[in-house]
């Protein structure tokens, strides 16, 4: 079984949306649900996550110079709603993990356990989305249901954003390294260790240089994340944004993305690690060769590929 560990989707359906969908940049391959579940069957894919979030969620992600107007126009697209739909309707495709969780707001803990309770299969935590970081007390009754209800969660540590002074005001500058900063996610795995936790896109290590024309990547920033993980046993990390490193007329098998992969594995193995896209944030190789380049990547093994192909989201789940 494949398994895209990190999907998004975008209601195409809504008035405007031609007009509107090119101030986001990313959809090139299309942005619904019939868009990714015809692409999942193309490339062979049988689940997906589907992680809801709105525009509100990230719109931290906004310059503040186009903030008002991003919220304004991908409120309409972007909707907790919409996903649920999607999610509802294809039940044998997609795990919903739901978002939508800021403590700073009263009842957040609630909210999410209501998300649960409707069937969603963990959360999604984006702390510096909400400015916040996972040292603050308050994640703590998140992890506390988690742990009461045995699911699992997915964590986008966002360190690659943290150095832009609007994205995170809160946190901005206050720690020097990565692993300075993820010292309060250290502290929630060490007392929640039967929480599985997920990191998105492979610990959000800032592996290129903001405005570096040559693009350089700096595979060795990996190895902060790598250490976060080899001494935690119940993290693990997705690859879904890998895909952003590869120049547009880098050739099938993508190596600059396809290191990262060999780099992890070489250091923590293939059962710690799973497939997965950010989709529809394809860049410019389509949804099939991104399969395709792990299936035949040279280093790994036909078990290993499975693993991460699909198992190691299995267990996640606890399937």
């Amino acid at each position: 079984m494949i398994i895209d560990s990190h999907t998004h989707v975008f209601d195409r359906s809504v008035g405007g949306a031609e007009e509107n969908f090119p101030l986001w940049p990313g959809v090139t391959h299309g942005a619904s649900g019939p868009d990714l579940l015809r692409q999942m069957d193309g490339a062979g894919v049988d689940k997906a996550f589907l992680i809801s979030y709105t525009a509100v969620d990230v719109m931290a992600h906004y310059r503040p110079d186009k903030r008002d107007h991003l919220v304004s126009v991908f409120q309409h697209y972007l909707t907790k709603d919409y996903f649920i739909r999607v999610w509802e309707e294809n039940p044998d495709r997609f795990v919903w993990f739901a978002d939508s969780i800021d403590p700073r707001v009263p009842g957040y803990v609630e909210r999410a356990e209501q998300d649960l309770n409707r069937g969603a299969a963990g959360l999604k935590l984006l702390p510096l989305f909400v400015d916040t970081e996972l040292g603050d007390p308050r994640w703590r009754p998140i992890f506390e249901l988690l742990q009461d209800r045995g699911k699992p969660c997915i964590v986008d540590l966002s360190w690659w954003y943290a150095d832009q002074p609007w994205f995170s005001p809160r946190v901005y500058g206050k720690y020097e390294t990565y692993t300075d900063y993820v010292q309060g996610l250290r502290e929630l795995a060490a007392d929640f260790p039967v929480v599985k936790i997920q990191l998105a896109h492979y610990g959000t290590p800032r592996l290129q240089d903001r405005g570096d024309p040559a693009r350089t990547v700096y595979y060795d920033r990996l190895q902060e994340p790598i250490e976060l993980m080899r001494a935690y046993s119940n993290l693990s990390c997705d690859l879904s944004a890998c895909q952003h490193l590869i120049p547009k007329n880098e050739p099938f098998p993508y190596w600059s993305a396809l290191r990262v992969l060999k780099i992890l594995v070489d250091e923590l193995g293939a059962a710690r690690i799973h497939w997965g896209t950010d989709w529809p944030y394809l860049r410019a190789q389509p949804y099939s060769e991104l399969v395709r380049a792990i299936r035949e990547a040279p280093f790994l093994t036909a078990s290993d590929a499975e693993k991460i192909l699909g198992l190691n989201a299995q267990k996640f789940l606890g399937a």
